[in-house]
C-alpha cells in the first residue's frame, strides 16, 4: 500500500512538473510571437514613412530637408531592452533590426546637414529600405509565423488585427 502511495505522488508530481513546463514553454512562445509581430508592424510602418521621405526629399530637393526630417515610430524597439523575450529572439533578427534604425537615422541626420547629396542620400535609404524588406522583414515575418503555426498545433490562436 505505501510502495503504491509512494508511486502514485511520483508519478502526479511527473505529470505536474511536465504540465508546468509545457505551460511555461507556449507562454514564453506566444509572448514571443507577440514581441516580433509587434516589431515587424513598427518596421513596416517605418519603412512606409522612409519610402515617404525619399519622395518627399527628392522633389524639394535641399529646401528645408530639417523641418521635413521623419519621425520613425520606436516604440517596440525602445520596448524590447525591457523584455526577456528580446534575447529568445534570434540575433540575425535582432542585428537586422538594429541596423536598421541605426543606418535610417545616420542617414537622414547626413541628408538634413547636407553631408549626402539629395540623390545619394536617397539611394542609400532606398538600399536600406531594399535590404530590410528582402532579408530582415522577410526573417521576422518566417519566423513569427512559424511560432504562430506550433501555438496553433496546441489550440493557442494569436490575435494579429
Amino acid at each position: 500500500m505505501m510502495v503504491a502511495t509512494i508511486v502514485g505522488v511520483f508519478l502526479a508530481a511527473q505529470q505536474g512538473l511536465s504540465q508546468a513546463i509545457t505551460f511555461d514553454t507556449l507562454n514564453s512562445k506566444e509572448s514571443n510571437f507577440y514581441l516580433r509581430y509587434s516589431l515587424d508592424n513598427e518596421i513596416t510602418n517605418n519603412i512606409v514613412i522612409l519610402k515617404e521621405y525619399a519622395i518627399q526629399v527628392e522633389k524639394k530637393k535641399s529646401y528645408g530637408l530639417k523641418a521635413d526630417r521623419p519621425v520613425l515610430l520606436d516604440f517596440v524597439w525602445e520596448t524590447m531592452k525591457y523584455s526577456p523575450a528580446t534575447l529568445e529572439t534570434p540575433s540575425h533578427i535582432l542585428s537586422k533590426a538594429n541596423q536598421f534604425y541605426l543606418m535610417s537615422d545616420k542617414i537622414i541626420t547626413k541628408i538634413t546637414n547636407k553631408k549626402y547629396g539629395v540623390k545619394f542620400g536617397v539611394g542609400k535609404l532606398r538600399e536600406l529600405i531594399k535590404d530590410m524588406e528582402e532579408t530582415g522583414l522577410k526573417s521576422l515575418r518566417e519566423n513569427h509565423q512559424r511560432l504562430a503555426r506550433e501555438l496553433a498545433e496546441s489550440n493557442i490562436i494569436v490575435v494579429t488585427k
